[in-house]
């Protein structure tokens, strides 16, 4: 299935993603990011988000999208080591002297081209594939025509966006905010002066766009084999991630996705998919008052998405618990296994012994976890008695031992 790929501005952002079911994240470190004014994370934000994100079995991609100087070269090999060692799986580049500088560097991270490198043909995502990428981030501006020949044409994973923010220039290619202001979209600190009201002849705003949607057509990227489905937004509150990947899900699952939610919480006059279409047309759009209000009337109701961790593992288990021996299991979970010895003996029973359903019972109790009780036997033999803390223990101690193993990435 395709890839749900979320945006994380910052640590707190990040239960909206994982809780709502994207099976990626893309964010930024302080320094090298295209979103230098997203809280971004410290590396040792990262080292928590990284042991958060191995649990729920979702990737992590790392923005190092913004051209370069030369004496910031020391600072980016030093950057790719830490996230070689902290274990990203991808980081995003623009700067093709930078992409060499990270595989010479870190050779264990995947590439990906940013969308910030205009890669719009075939001929481009193969010139990366050559290069050392392995997966290319396309531009915005392509129609479903366009993407289908590179994602059939090349050897190479494809990115696409599906919802939020559209520039009104290529990405990479807009030197207004430059020269405007002398903030370079290339070094992060784009200011969005085409959000201001340019004017030509009776029309206002008309070079700010509506925000692009096609999430409703995910089928149709899956279909011609597009690798991830990309959410843009670093810069937006943690209830914009959770609609949006709900909605993707709720797509890939075969349900109706909610877009008037999705619409409250963010839009600028809506969506458009004219890009996706072929089409220039009913494109332009700014936020407005009605905008605004929706969105403050949406939060509280987003919220509830990602209150509680998503189930996504499933834990099965095998006990067995006898007289004078501690009690032990055999748990599957994945790709792991192994034997769990919980070093508590049951007691011999006096009033009532314990039955094998009552030790079921609580060992399917994994709320509040990303695990959900698969198939769960319990052998128990007659006159023994655990007591509910004890069978609680040992279904913790078996919880946080598959914990260690994906938060190693040994069961990833």
């Amino acid at each position: 299935m395709i890839e749900i790929l979320a945006p994380c501005g910052s640590l707190e952002t990040l239960p909206a993603a994982l809780n709502t079911g994207a099976d990626a994240v893309y964010l930024g470190v302080t320094a090298f990011s295209a979103r230098k004014n997203a809280r971004n994370f410290t590396f040792d934000e990262l080292k928590e988000a990284v042991k958060l994100c191995r649990l729920n079995g979702v990737k992590v991609h790392v923005t190092v999208n913004t051209l370069l100087f030369d004496d910031e070269l020391p600072k980016l090999r030093k950057t790719a080591e830490m996230l070689e060692e902290i274990g990203v799986d991808a980081v995003i580049v623009q700067d093709l002297g930078a992409a060499r500088i990270i595989r010479e560097t870190a050779p264990s991270i995947q590439l990906h081209a940013s969308t910030q490198m205009t890669v719009c043909s075939a001929s481009g995502a193969e010139f990366c594939r050559k290069h050392g990428f392995s997966r290319v981030v396309l531009a915005r501006e392509m129609s479903l025509k366009e993407i289908e020949q590179v994602t059939k044409n090349v050897d190479i994973e494809t990115e696409v966006f599906v919802h939020g923010a559209l520039c009104v220039c290529l990405s990479g290619q807009c030197l207004m905010s430059a020269m405007y202001g002398g903030r370079s979209g290339n070094r992060g600190l784009c200011a969005q002066p085409c959000r201001l009201d340019f004017g030509f002849g009776k029309r206002n705003n008309v070079l700010s766009l509506k925000d692009l949607s096609i999430i409703e057509k995910l089928p149709l990227l899956q279909e011609i084999g597009v690798t991830s489905a990309k959410i843009e937004g670093r810069m937006k509150r943690p209830e914009y991630v959770a609609a949006a990947v709900t909605a993707c899900r709720d797509v890939l699952n075969g349900n109706k996705p909610d877009m008037d939610a999705l619409k409250a919480v963010f839009s600028r006059s809506g969506f458009t998919s004219s890009y996706f279409n072929g089409s220039i047309s009913d494109m332009q759009g700014i936020r407005t008052k009605e905008d605004v209000t929706a969105a403050k009337d949406a939060l509280n109701s987003l919220k509830k998405l990602y209150e509680k961790p998503m189930k996504r593992h499933i834990v099965n288990i095998k006990l067995k618990a006898e007289k004078d021996k501690p009690v032990c299991a055999e748990v599957n979970c994945g790709k792991i296994n192994f034997t769990y010895n919980s070093g508590i003996t049951p007691e011999k029973a006096i009033n009532k012994s314990v039955s094998a359903e009552e030790i079921e019972a609580r060992l399917r109790k994994m709320g509040g976890t990303v695990f959900e009780a698969g198939e769960v036997s319990v052998l128990a033999d007659e006159g023994i008695m655990l007591s509910a803390a004890s069978i609680n223990e040992i279904r913790r101690g078996i919880s946080d031992r598959i914990s260690e193993i994906l938060i190693t990435k040994e069961g990833f």
